[in-house]
């Protein structure tokens, strides 16, 4: 794959007359980048004083926490590792069935759920919706073998599916849109099309809503390229 170069941004003179300070280490190309363009980076050059950092945890607020626990025991099958009561709140830590305890802090994986007593007139956001304050956090995401299996697991339990399988329109897809449901562009006023690329993959997910109205998104584990249908 080719790209293109650029004058080196300011973290480079940076990083390069400042050899005894932090240094960026970005592995991205510059954009733009046009639509439909799948840009895969080269590898990150190694950073030895990162390389035992993980991405351990995600934190939800939530009104519930038996129906929270509920939903993602009986529909993702994690299990609570544990429960700590700060006083103000109660926290909840979930992760998959192999970690505890004195493994959680070298695991990935991991659903950290609040529950303040104190917010009980406050409503919670997912993010999602642009008629309402609060956009920014979207989703959290499952790779599954099987997404029809998990909607109708999660319809079992009697919990809401946001977007089924097969299903591409751009209202569904939390971004913001007009009032013919099309995706608004950079502000001016236009409308720019999503590319067909995009929603092929888009066809083959689906999302499902929580108790707190959070989107939990399934992904198949092995996502068919256009014609492999």
């Amino acid at each position: 794959m080719h790209f293109r170069t650029s004058t080196p941004p300011w973290w480079y003179h940076y990083a390069k007359d400042n050899t005894s300070k932090v240094r960026s280490n970005p592995n991205h190309p510059p954009g733009p980048y046009h639509a439909g363009q799948h840009v895969v980076p080269p590898a990150r050059a190694p950073s030895p004083a990162t390389a035992s950092y993980r991405l351990n945890h995600l934190m939800l607020r939530i009104k519930n926490p038996e129906e929270s626990c509920r939903f993602y025991n009986d529909c993702f099958g994690l299990h609570v590792v544990f429960i700590f009561n700060a006083g103000p709140w109660t926290i909840y830590y979930l992760g998959p069935r192999d970690v505890s305890i004195s493994t959680i802090g070298t695991s990935k994986g991991l659903l950290e759920l609040y529950h303040i007593p104190g917010d009980a007139s406050l409503s919670y956001t997912s993010g999602n919706d642009y008629a309402s304050p609060g956009v920014g956090f979207g989703h959290i995401g499952f790779t599954v073998p099987d997404v029809a299996a998990v909607i109708e697991r999660v319809k079992g339990f009697g919990y809401e599916v946001i977007k089924p399988l097969g299903e591409a329109s751009e209202d569904a897809m939390g971004v913001p849109v007009d009032a013919a449901g099309k995706v608004k562009g950079d502000g001016s006023g236009g409308v720019v099309q999503v590319d067909e690329g995009y929603k092929h993959v888009f066809r083959q997910l689906a999302f499902v809503r929580d108790p707190d109205g959070y989107w939990v998104e399934l992904v198949p584990q092995v996502v068919k390229a256009p014609g492999h249908d």
